[in-house]
């Protein structure tokens, strides 16, 4: 036993055991007065704690500091009254006495304690950790421990919920990436595949169509017998959809390119083949493409027949869809009353308009075209698309039911209906043109203004001078004066003298240039 741990069992003897609590922020609990003696060791300084030693052969030397009197040493440091007490024990001398002293006052074990455990519960001091050494190799020790993992057997692995959140992640995305390459190579090789078995057809049915064409005539292409058709185009590969394909192509191309007899053929032909029931199988798919693909090839082959599956898709919600099934109906109807065209829910494109207004002027001198019968339409667009038919295709006929609406319609029809009279220049329909100068859409009133100088007569003068009398914008004032300057060039030349305006000046000018005239 070491002279330290016997002053320690010394100091203990003299004072009363008990137990204490000591409160900080968290509670701190003494065991016993040894708890007590450790904690006082290993702080150090406590604000107001000093110590003392009564015995007179003490060294004032030791310690950390002192107060020298004749016979006491005073400390602020526990542990330098333990080196003391070493000091004294070493030198023989009387057993040494540790006395507490609380702001100079002495003061019994019990008070100190009490003191120190107040310090702590008000913050005022902070306890010093000091880690204890556990006296032993801990490397070594591990050592000789034999390793065992934390996780034993797959299920140990479920049962962490975030262990098992980032293994199913893992798994997901090596199954995707998995998944994503499996799928590219099987999309690559039947694209290759794809590839090479058009290539492959391709030769194998130039040869065949190029000898029927020409060595057949019309009547023996379409009395050719299976043996003979199976020959030329084996009837196992016509069972697959890409032979059918290169077949269809080939054939359209070719009709494309030929006349006369030769489309007879190809036509016959493709009915020969079956092919007609491959095109119609495409109207029913589910594929946009494969539907419009469908109604070009029923475009290109002529194949009357199926018109009525064509005007199914007529008012498709698919814009190309149903594009192309008014094109394939304008192309093959024999009598086309339009009335599909009337029926259409979706307003018309220009794009959609150019096509069909291309269409319908190629068919007009061979086809009979119920052009009347989109007036009637509730699609606004269509109704314009009329009339623009009307003014287009020079139908003077049907301005007098263009007369008989106007005065029903809306001012963006009226505006139309004014353009189709001024461009077919009908004085008998002045009165539509004379009651729209009067209107209070200045659109409708620029339209009117404008067939006036085409369609107008004395009343309209009268009606323009007024409104020229008005401040009006620009472009109408200048719309109003190119039709009076039409329509009475005396009228025109008072008003220009008598106006002092700076636009009126530059209009003139304007209308005076034989260049700029019809700018």
């Amino acid at each position: 036993m070491n002279y330290k741990n016997a002053v320690a069992l010394v100091f203990l003897f003299f004072l009363l055991i008990k137990t204490a609590k000591v409160y900080s922020q968290k509670e701190v609990t003494f065991a016993d007065s040894t708890s007590f003696a450790e904690f006082l060791t290993n702080q150090g300084e406590i604000p107001g704690l000093k110590f003392r030693l009564s015995n007179p052969g003490i060294d004032n030397s030791v310690g950390n500091s002192s107060e020298n009197t004749s016979s006491y040493v005073t400390f602020t440091d526990f542990s330098a009254v333990l080196r003391g007490v070493d000091s004294l024990m070493l030198s023989d001398a009387k057993s040494p006495q540790i006395e507490f002293f609380i702001y100079n006052d002495p003061a019994s074990f019990e008070a100190t304690l009490e003191y120190v455990s107040n310090l702590i519960g008000s913050g005022d001091l902070q306890i010093e950790r000091v880690d204890e050494p556990t006296g032993k190799d801990l490397i070594s020790l591990a050592s000789k421990v034999h390793y065992s993992p934390m996780f034993k057997g797959v299920r140990a692995y479920f049962s962490d919920f975030k262990i098992f959140v980032v293994t199913v992640t893992i798994l997901l995305f090596f199954a995707v990436a998995l998944g994503m390459i499996v799928f590219m190579i099987i999309y690559k090789t039947r694209r290759n595949r794809k590839e090479a078995l058009l290539i492959i057809y391709d030769e194998q049915v130039v040869s065949p169509l190029s000898e029927i064409l020409f060595d057949k005539s019309l009547e023996e292409l379409v009395s050719i017998s299976d043996e003979e058709l199976n020959e030329s185009f084996p009837a196992k590969l016509r069972k697959k959809p890409i032979y059918n394909q290169v077949l269809i192509e080939r054939i359209i191309a070719l009709n494309k390119k030929m006349k006369g007899d030769f489309k007879l053929k190809l036509k016959a032909l493709y009915k020969r083949l079956a092919l007609d029931k491959v095109t119609m199988s495409k109207l029913s798919s589910k594929q946009w493409d494969t539907v419009v693909t469908g109604l070009v090839e029923i475009n290109e082959m002529d194949l009357n027949e199926t018109l009525r599956e064509v005007k199914k898709h007529v008012n498709s919600p698919n814009f190309y869809i149903r594009s192309q099934a008014v094109t394939t109906i304008l192309n093959l109807s024999n009598s086309v009353d339009l009335s599909f065209l009337r029926d259409q829910t979706f307003p018309l494109s220009r794009w959609q308009q150019m096509n069909y207004l291309r269409i319908i002027k190629y068919l007009q001198s061979t086809r009979t075209l119920q052009i009347n019968t989109l007036f009637d339409s509730t699609n606004q667009s269509i109704r314009l698309f009329g009339y623009k038919l009307v003014r287009v295709l020079g139908l003077v006929e049907l301005l007098t039911e263009l007369d008989e609406k106007f005065g029903s319609v809306s001012d963006e029809e009226k505006i139309e209906i004014l353009k189709t009279f001024e461009y077919l220049g009908v004085p008998a329909q002045n009165e539509l043109v004379n009651s729209s100068l009067k209107s209070e859409n200045n659109q409708l009133v620029i339209a009117a203004a404008k067939a006036a100088g085409s369609i107008g007569d004395e009343s309209s003068v009268e009606i323009i001078s007024g409104l020229l009398a008005e401040e009006v914008g620009f472009r109408l004032k200048m719309t109003l004066l190119k039709s009076l300057h039409s329509l009475d060039a005396t009228r025109y030349g008072q008003y220009i003298q008598e106006s002092s305006s700076s636009e009126t000046y530059r209009i003139n000018q304007h209308i005076s240039d034989p260049l700029l005239l019809d700018v």
